[in-house]
């Protein structure tokens, strides 16, 4: 997105006063209000959404679109920068569709994946397209956080949702019918009441005080990853890549293609499996690029255009709550991130528009606080949890299997999968998150699986 446009959307106001920067949306429009106008007056709110990533900014959508009046504070100055894939897959594309935002004109994906590529320990590749037969399916989209957080915060905007950015919270506590959020706005000391708040502040829990576990992950519940953009690549094509190196399972490198000839191209590896290899992340990232054969074909010409920056990706640990009385967390607080594929923009969005219909039906009908926390819980435990918890079950066996080693098998799927159309279709459906992990409990996919084992 470009800065003009966000500037339009984000109101600056003088350092002087004491809110240095504010936006005051009202149904459609932004209204420029004086210093010490009457929206900063304002203290009380139905609902607080703190952090304004893919989570955030789909809550107070939808929260907009139910006419509840939302707050939707970050500590970030928008446009920012954002370190991820950037994989904007079916489930978030799906969650777009149903808040009528996909597809619209102005939505920022304009490359379109259409497979995966998926490149096993020993340099064998599998490409799999995802449409084939159905024109209409996709893997879905690159798009720099940059340009999609700030598209997706715009729109919220657009519907009607009030946001301060440059708010730092620090505490959510509890306060009789409600909670407080304290924090500061340009240094100054800033203080708001909401009847229900969501966090979405992505993996910083750790940093805000409150009735919730100030850690999500951490070791085996956590990867650590690092990213760079590069342009002038040479035959990437639309699909999105996924590479294993020997004796690094369960790291990989990816090649996720921004435009025809551009990409994310990073390295991710599970924290505790990154302190017994006792090789930095860096020297992982840059051994990718030089030894990978597909990815040093890609960049024959290639050159990169952006420092590369590293980041961390929470998972649940078990039993971790996902809401705690009028507090509802969303995406990576909540460890939503899938731990197969580090993928967490869709079940961010996901959590994002289940908490804000939770709470809205909660302040519409009256119902009372804790049963709106109870249909939350519910409700990601279907759609979320249980998936999840699959998947680290899926991740524990592949990395320990009870025979052979992970090289060999890895090795085994992707040229079993090279001839079988059918188990291709399906891999690739499940490193996009367009499966549910719940397959892997269908004793018929097993029997489809043992049968294309067998075939030559």
């Amino acid at each position: 997105m470009r800065p003009d446009i966000v500037r339009a959307a984000v109101i600056r106001r003088d350092h002087i006063h004491e809110t240095a920067r504010l936006v005051c949306i009202a149904r459609g429009r932004a209204d420029i209000l004086p210093p010490g106008g009457v929206e900063m007056e304002r203290k009380s709110f139905d609902v607080c959404v703190v952090g304004a990533g893919p989570a955030g900014a789909t809550a107070a959508c939808r929260l907009a679109e139910r006419g509840i009046d939302a707050l939707l504070v970050d500590r970030a100055r928008f446009p920012r920068d954002k370190v991820c894939g950037d994989g904007v897959g079916p489930r978030a594309v799906r969650v777009l569709e149903k808040l009528g935002l996909y597809p619209s004109e102005g939505f920022p994906g304009k490359y379109g994946l259409e497979g995966v590529r998926i490149g096993s320990p020993n340099h064998g590749v599998l490409e799999v397209a995802v449409g084939e037969g159905d024109p209409e399916a996709k893997a879905g989209y690159v798009i720099p956080r940059e340009r999609f957080d700030g598209w997706l915060l715009e729109q919220a905007v657009k519907k009607g949702a009030r946001l301060w950015d440059g708010v730092e919270v620090r505490q959510v506590e509890k306060r009789k019918g409600g909670l407080q959020i304290s924090g500061s706005m340009d240094g100054r000391p800033l203080s708001v009441t909401a009847r229900f708040a969501i966090g979405a502040w992505g993996a910083q829990a750790g940093k805000v005080a409150g009735p919730y576990p100030a850690r999500v992950g951490g070791g085996r519940f956590a990867v650590v990853a690092m990213r760079a953009y590069f342009t002038g690549l040479q035959g990437i094509g639309p699909y999105l890549e996924i590479h294993f190196d020997p004796g690094l399972v369960p790291g990989y490198g990816w090649v996720f293609p921004t435009g025809p000839e551009s990409a994310n191209i990073g390295y991710g590896m599970r924290q505790d499996f990154l302190r017994k290899k006792g090789i930095p992340l860096r020297r992982l990232f840059e051994g990718f690029l030089d030894t990978n054969p597909s990815v040093r074909r890609y960049l024959e010409k290639g050159k990169r255009v952006s420092p590369l920056r590293g980041a961390m990706i929470p998972f649940r640990k078990a039993r971790l709550p996902v809401a705690r009385g009028r507090l509802l967390l969303t995406g990576d607080a909540a460890g939503f991130a899938d731990p197969l594929s580090g993928e967490g923009i869709g079940t961010a969005m996901q959590s994002g528009w289940m908490a804000a219909d939770c709470v809205a039906n909660a302040l519409r009908h009256g119902i009372p606080a804790r049963w709106a926390s109870v249909a939350y819980a519910s409700s990601c435990h279907k759609e979320i949890v249980w998936n999840l918890g699959l998947a680290s079950l899926v991740q524990a066996i592949l990395i320990r299997p009870p025979f052979g080693s992970t090289d060999r098998i890895l090795d085994a799927i992707v040229e079993k999968a090279r001839g079988n159309p059918r188990m291709a279709r399906a891999l690739a459906r499940l490193i996009i998150g367009d499966l549910s992990r719940t397959a892997f409990l269908d004793a018929r996919n097993w029997g489809k699986l043992r049968r294309a084992w067998r075939q030559p």
